[in-house]
């Protein structure tokens, strides 16, 4: 039992001046827009962060859901663009990276010309601050589906198309080289000769390896890792 509370209290003692990166879901449906001329309007998009405010206007219509509007600046709103040129929209595969070195070249609007499911690269500009996220799409000869959105709230930091979690990493006394990679899987590199064990908040371990390992968590949450002589403490969402 004093181990527990033990693990409790370091986890506690590491979370002081720490930033957490957290994916984050949106909201595909009505909102307030406000196009480039700085006219606001009610209209059917993607607003990433859950604002009541529209980033992404996508038009009505089945068939016209595939063309994107949105108010374009340099460095603000963004859509990844696909080797036709500015105005299409990129047909991204799971797990492509999308990041401050993306094609982003769109002006304003994008069309996706394109079949088949796939996922759309945006770059978001909140609240002076840069952000990524992706939207998935399913298009087919007769409609064109949004299926859902998630955005990197945290500022600069690049997210994978599909990744709907991440790990979030408290630095404190810590330097080893962790890394998400999605659905509750994180990669931890170490020294190869250094054991690390893996506690839940109750105090149970949960995994033990040597050196660098991928690990598959059994749910998001709060876990521990300890080495020989460091403690860090990770948050899956």
């Amino acid at each position: 039992m004093k181990k527990k509370y033990f693990l409790v209290a370091m986890a506690t003692t590491l979370l002081a001046g720490t930033m957490y990166a957290q994916i984050t879901r949106g909201t595909i449906g009505n909102g307030s827009f406000t196009d480039y001329s700085g006219y606001t309007s009610q209209a059917y998009g993607i607003d990433f962060n859950n604002d009541g405010n529209i980033e992404f206007k996508i038009a009505d219509g089945d068939l016209e859901k595939n063309y994107i509007t949105y108010a374009w600046s340099n460095g603000g709103n963004n859509v990844c663009a696909s080797s036709e040129g500015w105005d299409y929209a990129a047909l991204l595969s799971r797990g492509t990276s999308i990041g401050a070195s993306s094609a982003w070249d769109g002006q304003g609007d994008a069309m996706i010309n394109a079949t088949g499911n796939g996922y759309i690269a945006f770059r978001i500009k909140l609240n002076n601050q840069v952000h990524y996220g992706w939207a998935e799409i399913n298009i087919s000869s007769t409609a064109v589906t949004w299926v859902k959105a998630f955005y990197q709230a945290t500022p600069n930091q690049a997210i994978n198309a599909g990744d709907e979690s991440s790990a979030s990493i408290a630095t404190a006394q810590a330097e080893w080289n962790v890394r998400s990679l999605g659905d509750k899987t994180i990669r931890i590199t170490a020294d190869n000769n250094e054991e690390l064990r893996v506690y839940d908040l109750s105090g149970r371990l949960v995994e033990k390896c040597v050196g660098n390992k991928v690990l598959k968590l059994p749910n998001r949450g709060t876990y521990v890792v300890r080495g020989n002589e460091k403690v860090l403490k990770i948050i899956v969402f």
